[in-house]
């Protein structure tokens, strides 16, 4: 008989990946690509990589999430390492939490 101390912990990922479908289609409506980071176990990382010469700034696509899902951002949109925009949003009910990172967008001479 295995020890299941040993297995892993139930956790957040299906909630997250639920989510996901709808996340994406507001990224892609406001010009961004979605990627999903790491190992959804705490939080879902996500990494908004802008696409189109139109990408939204990050505020935009941060208050559609809001509409969209009922859910709230917590703090601000902080500066990150190569230039990111990161913010915090929490999911009301539980440890839930997603974690979504801006690239920066570039100006276009």
């Amino acid at each position: 008989m295995s020890d299941l101390s040993k297995k892993p912990k139930a956790n957040n990922a299906p909630t997250y990946m639920c989510l996901y479908p709808g996340l994406a289609e507001i990224a892609r409506a406001n010009g961004y690509a979605l990627a999903v980071h790491g190992s959804l176990a705490r939080d879902m990382d996500l990494i908004a990589v802008p696409w189109t010469d139109s990408a939204s700034v990050p505020e935009l696509v941060i208050s559609a999430i809001e509409s969209t899902f009922g859910i709230r951002r917590i703090g601000d949109l902080t500066k990150a390492h190569h230039g990111r925009l990161v913010q915090t949003i929490g999911i009301q009910f539980g440890e839930c939490f997603i974690d979504l990172s801006f690239m920066p967008l570039e100006v276009t001479p």
